[in-house]
């Protein structure tokens, strides 16, 4: 689960000028981005209410300060700190920056009151092949709602035909059916014709001759 929000929010920061937004303020965060881009790490809250603050990477130092005072970053080249609201922005990433990264704080008495890691991933060489497989996925959704459409269309088409073909062939059943009758009607009458013309004939009587 959390892989796949990791890639989803790769793509949303490759598609927005590759740059990404993490939340390390929780214990066990985990961060992504791409290679040659930037990402947004908010460490904390105000840096400025927090005595003392360290955050290493596999055991070195990354960012170290304390309240009103001078802060180390060792990355200072390609990233910034705000103290104000407590984010850390690295640019042009590479896969050196990955690994697991650990914040401590402490109080004035340098006492430990919070500890929590995180982990960066870098994508090294997936940035565009994110970007394609986004827009393909996309594409073949489209496509699959297109035929899925067009395919109902042609079925109603169809079954609109058949319906229409069955009218006309029941039409035609009946006419078939006055003409047969018509038909036979006519072959009735003959008989009586015949009959008729047999009465008319054996009705005349032979002339005398004198």
């Amino acid at each position: 689960m959390e892989a796949a929000a990791g890639l989803l929010l790769l793509l949303m920061g490759v598609c927005h000028g590759g740059e990404t937004h993490c939340d390390g303020r929780g214990d066990g965060a985990w961060c992504y981005g791409a290679p040659g881009g930037t990402v947004v790490i908010q460490l904390m809250d105000n840096a400025s209410e927090i005595h003392r603050y360290d955050w290493k990477k596999d055991g070195t130092t990354i960012l170290n300060g304390r309240k009103n005072s001078f802060i180390i970053n060792n990355i200072e080249t390609r990233s910034v700190f705000i103290p104000n609201n407590g984010t850390f922005l690295i640019n042009n990433l590479n896969s050196n920056d990955s690994g697991q990264y650990t914040l401590k704080l402490q109080d004035l008495d340098g006492v430990q009151t919070a500890e929590r890691s995180l982990q960066l991933i870098i994508q090294a060489g997936t940035s565009e092949l994110t970007v394609m497989a986004g827009v393909l996925s996309a594409l073949f959704i489209f496509l699959a709602v297109g035929v899925a459409f067009f395919c109902a269309q042609r079925i109603k088409q169809n079954n609109k035909k058949k319906e229409e073909k069955g009218d006309v062939e029941q039409e035609i059943t009946y006419a078939d059916v006055r003409v047969v009758q018509q038909k036979g009607r006519q072959v009735e009458h003959k008989p009586d014709m015949e009959v008729e013309y047999d009465q008319v004939k054996f009705s005349v009587r032979p002339q005398k001759t004198e």
